[in-house]
């Protein structure tokens, strides 16, 4: 009998987690140099926390969006012990609705989501500092059919001082799960906590009554005193989306056995 250290780890699922940030020309300057040094910041907190994880092993990927959107990571989501964070740049619009059915496209078991492991749902970190320059409802409407999207744990950052924080509201399906900051140094620690906390949570979920959403994350953020209160949008119209996963029973084991290639 092979002695115990030879037995190598046990096989862990895998934890996406999913940034899509803006770069269009209403970042430069400032926003985009305090994206760069939030993203560096919480990716190299990340990989700390991930190198603990004895119960998920977390990827990251990226998608920027602009006129176009293209994935940092085109190869799929990478492990983070082999991340390192390179500069974005800014210009172009802000072509939400292509972000989206990017999104959408890669969130399949075919796609950014294979393992041999299994894969628990999904965070997504969704970040703007302005408006849609295109018709994202559309897209929008088919990402809501994807069941990964709509159960993965989505938190919405609405930063500067013209976002539209309905707009993000009704992307991350939940007002409670959109934080709003004009300060960009904030912004950086802010970005940090929510990551961590999301994949530290979402690591150890294992049934429907511990599902992590976004709003629990932003509560806790606010416990914290990491954000304020009044970070927290109020009375914002959004279409908040189903999350209902009693057909999948109390165990996530039937959960990931599903169709969830959101076609």
């Amino acid at each position: 009998m092979p002695s115990i250290k030879f037995l190598g780890k046990t096989p862990r699922k895998v934890l996406p987690v999913f940034y899509v940030l803006d770069t269009s020309g209403s970042m430069e300057g400032e926003r985009i140099a305090a994206l760069n040094k939030a993203m560096e910041e919480t990716t190299w907190a990340l990989s700390q926390q991930a190198e603990k994880n004895a119960d998920a092993l977390v990827k990251i990927a990226v998608l920027e969006f602009n006129s176009s959107c293209q994935w940092v990571q085109p190869e799929g989501p990478e492990d983070m012990e082999d991340f390192i964070w390179s500069d974005l740049s800014a210009g172009g619009m802000t072509d939400v609705g292509r972000a989206l059915k990017e999104l959408d496209d890669k969130l399949s078991p075919d796609k950014f989501l294979q393992s041999d492991t299994g894969v628990c749902l999904p965070v997504i970190i969704f970040m703007t500092d302005g408006y849609a320059t295109d018709n994202y409802k559309k897209a929008l409407e088919q990402i809501r059919k994807n069941k990964w999207f709509v159960h993965g744990t989505k938190v919405g950052f609405a930063i500067g001082d013209n976002p539209d924080i309905a707009m993000i509201a009704d992307v991350v399906g939940d007002s409670a799960a959109v934080i709003y900051t004009e300060d960009m140094e904030k912004f950086a620690s802010q970005l940090k906590f929510v990551t961590a906390t999301a994949s530290q949570l979402c690591s150890i979920s294992r049934t429907s009554a511990e599902k992590v959403t976004g709003s629990s994350v932003v509560e806790r953020a606010v416990a914290e005193e990491v954000i304020s209160d009044e970070e927290i949008p109020k009375d914002v119209p959004y279409t908040p989306m189903s999350e209902d996963l009693e057909e999948f029973g109390d165990d996530y084991d039937s959960f990931f056995d599903a169709d969830f290639s959101g076609e």
